[in-house]
């Protein structure tokens, strides 16, 4: 629509002009004595050229039809021009060279004789210059005169010589007319970039933008072939107003060349002369490059040839194109067929061959700007085509994107659905099973309790007929079936509770006494890896707290176990403190040793269920798991404290309720010696006899122990005191154990480490 408005309103225009022309026409003289001079040494000036005969034959000729486009050349030529006038009155008048690219011209008029010069060069820049488009002179023609003019044209660029005569006013609508044609020639292309440029920011089109690119620059090449750049934009800058054409057209070429490889790239496309295209647009940047920087009359030549020659290859990129129907080749092989088509058209327009049948393509306006409006309308099409198929290829993504987000999300559904079941049928099977194992460890307990509890009963029924040996004995055997019937609890509560602590009892508890055992224990417990105990009261004790002395012991075995298993002919101790606060005892324990000691990294993980630090005695590592737990629920907080083969120490505190006795009597507190410690000793001292059963028997005797076999125990003193009767003290305290049923004991004292010929002390 505004190639079709733009139409009517020049064509208006051009007939309001021919209307002013044609009421000039019989006064406006015509030039029909135009001679032509080729100056091939390009030095003569005007006083060698006004010295040439009339009859020499290298002096001025007519100039034919094949003269007016001599094309590239180094040489100067000059033009010879009469104007006469007929008329009665005074003629304004202009003579021009509509050629915007040319360099140096130089107008010589003679009036009278006398010769006065109006040149365009670099070096005589006349005032008027400035504001044309084209090298011209005006003047007035005064009635009946005659004036000649020589004109001096030499440019590296081709050059056009051409002469036109017009009126003044004649001129002026002309220079209106084609503004009116360039002005929407240029802004139409100008247009044409910024629509691209807008689709590129919106889409992230790379390909947009050097559509975008092109456009702006075939603007810029519009505008320094037609004249426009040299009076807007470097109006004294007249050798790269030259220049600009060629470079501006080389660079437009190479944007095209760019924006072909990069639709192939995008669209994937299989582009005939690939390779030949990446060449070309390598030639197009020397020849840009050259054209302005170096020898402008090599180059220029340079670039036509190169594009002239594209044109060849383009054929072959379109009837490549033609044969492959998808629709990006069909979009390229428009693209390709509409820049074919300007290309043609502008060169057959330049060299004057239009054919007859394109004769209405024809102007008076130079450069043709019908023919470069042309190649705006079909550069619209190819944009309006390519914006249609990009739009296309968007619905087309978005369309296999909601059938892609509509399938993966039916498929993650189903997955969810089969991963829920599957958890579902896990966590019911799971259940079942935890049943099964609650259910099997009651059946074990009841079965475990029930000879238990029937030993029990006979050992209280014994104990009314025994006498006072036979009674420490009985009472003995209720306490290992006691001790057995509180392991088989603990079994139970942890099934159920899950790894989980029972619950805290506190009850009335003597502290000494509990103290003791548990310092019985850990003796047997350090003698296995040749381990010396010591215990410390760092403070007086109270004798009676209320607190769960059963768990307090479970705690302290625990970790007392732990530091016997990773310690070897070390130490082992543990260290008790008591301070009072208002009406609370707050009770410190330590258990440290010698040992192996732990790394910073594993500390973190060591209280966690059946964490190991290395695999040693069969060990599960769930007992620091349990001391934790119970310490938690006491209301403490277990610390640790250790470094790498310099030992572990163990630490909480408890604050627990003071009895009303405690309160009342201060005797219920057990002093300690003044040294801040005692060490502590058993309440049975023995030393063992030099002679000892060898190290095999006694290690046969430690493995009889740690599986409780009385009987076979009995059998094995039987046995050693037949065979080594010189070890009768070492026998008569293993069998003082066993009427203890110390089997810990028992164990201890036949893994203690002994030494021939020398007594030493078992503990100390």
């Amino acid at each position: 629509m505004l190639f079709l408005c733009l139409s009517w309103w020049t064509t208006h225009s051009l007939a309001a002009g021919l209307d002013t022309t044609g009421q000039q026409s019989q006064r406006v003289p015509a030039l029909n004595q135009v001679q032509v001079f080729e100056d091939v040494s390009g030095k003569m000036g005007l006083d060698d050229i006004l010295a040439l005969s009339t009859g020499n034959p290298r002096s001025f000729l007519p100039m034919q039809r094949d003269r007016l486009k001599p094309g590239f050349t180094r040489s100067a030529w000059w033009l010879r021009v009469v104007v006469s006038s007929r008329g009665s009155t005074a003629l304004p008048l202009v003579l021009a060279l509509p050629d915007a690219r040319l360099q140096n011209v130089d107008f010589y008029i003679g009036r009278g004789g006398r010769w006065t010069h109006d040149g365009t060069g670099p070096a005589d820049l006349p005032s008027q210059s400035s504001s044309s488009r084209y090298p011209l002179v005006d003047f007035t023609l005064a009635p009946g005169e005659q004036l000649l003019f020589l004109i001096r044209v030499a440019s590296d660029t081709a050059l056009t010589l051409e002469p036109r005569l017009y009126s003044a006013a004649a001129y002026d609508a002309l220079e209106i007319r084609a503004a009116l044609w360039d002005a929407g020639l240029i802004g139409g292309t100008l247009a044409l970039a910024w629509c691209a440029l807008l689709i590129a920011y919106f889409s992230r089109s790379v390909s947009f933008l050097v559509l975008a690119a092109l456009c702006a620059m075939t603007a810029l090449f519009e505008a320094a072939d037609r004249g426009y750049t040299k009076v807007y934009l470097w109006p004294h800058a007249t050798e790269w107003s030259s220049r600009s054409v060629t470079v501006f057209g080389c660079i437009a070429v190479l944007l095209f060349i760019v924006f072909i490889l990069r639709i192939a790239h995008d669209e994937k496309a299989s582009l005939p002369a690939r390779y030949v295209l990446f060449g070309f647009a390598l030639l197009e940047c020397v020849a840009a490059a050259g054209s302005a920087f170096g020898n402008l009359f090599v180059f220029a030549q340079a670039g036509m040839y190169v594009n002239a020659l594209f044109g060849v290859v383009t054929v072959v990129v379109a009837a490549g194109l033609a044969r492959q129907s998808t629709p990006t080749a069909r979009i390229m092989l428009l693209t390709m067929v509409f820049s074919l088509f300007n290309f043609a058209l502008r060169m057959l327009e330049t060299l004057g061959s239009l054919p007859s049948g394109l004769a209405w393509l024809k102007s008076d306006i130079h450069p043709n700007p019908v023919v470069a409006i042309i190649g705006l309308a079909t550069n619209l099409i190819v944009l309006a085509a390519w914006i249609n198929h990009v739009g296309k290829q968007r619905i087309a993504a978005r369309v296999e994107l909601a059938d892609w987000q509509r399938t993966e999300r039916d498929r993650l559904r189903d997955q969810v659905a089969q991963r829920t079941l599957a958890l579902n049928e896990a966590l019911l099977y799971a259940e079942e099973k935890n049943q099964q194992k609650i259910e099997t460890l009651g059946y074990v307990s009841h079965d475990l309790r029930a000879p238990l509890a029937t030993i029990s009963s006979y050992a209280k029924l014994l104990l009314h007929l025994a006498d006072s040996k036979e009674a420490n004995l009985i009472h003995a055997i209720e306490r290992s079936v006691n001790y057995q019937l509180g392991l088989i609890d603990e079994l139970i509560g942890y099934a159920k509770a899950e790894l989980q602590p029972l619950d805290i009892v506190p009850v009335a508890t003597d502290l000494p006494a509990l103290l003791d055992d548990i310092a019985d224990y850990a003796i047997a417990l350090c003698a296995q890896l040749n381990n010396q105990f010591h215990y410390q009261a760092l403070t007086s004790l109270p004798r009676r707290l209320t607190i769960d002395g059963r768990r307090l012991q479970q705690v302290l075995l625990n970790l007392l176990s732990n530091a016997s298993k990773f310690t070897r002919d070390g130490i082992v101790m543990m260290t008790v403190r008591a301070r009072r606060q208002d009406d609370h005892w707050h009770m410190g324990f330590e258990v440290a040793d010698t040992g192996i000691g732990i790394d910073i990294e594993e500390q973190s993980k060591l209280f966690a269920a059946f964490r190991q630090i290395q695999s040693v005695n069969g060990s599960t590592g769930l007992g620091l798991f349990i001391a934790q737990r119970i310490v938690n629920t006491m209301g403490g907080d277990l610390s640790l404290s250790s470094a790498p083969q310099r030992g572990t120490s163990f630490f909480f505190e408890l604050a627990i309720p003071m009895t009303d006795d405690a309160q009342a009597s201060p005797s219920n507190v057990v002093p300690y010696s003044s040294s801040g410690s005692a060490q502590f000793r058993p309440r049975r001292k023995h030393r063992l006899a030099t002679t000892v059963p060898p190290e095999s028997d006694r290690r046969e005797l430690a493995i009889l122990a740690k599986d409780g076999r009385l009987t076979d125990i009995e059998q094995w003193i039987e046995d050693m005191i037949r065979i080594h009767p010189s070890g009768a003290a070492f026998l008569a305290e293993i069998r003082f154990c066993v009427e203890a049923l110390d089997f810990a004991g028992i164990e201890a004292l036949a893994l203690a480490p002994h030494e021939t010929d020398d007594v030493s002390p078992l503990l100390t």
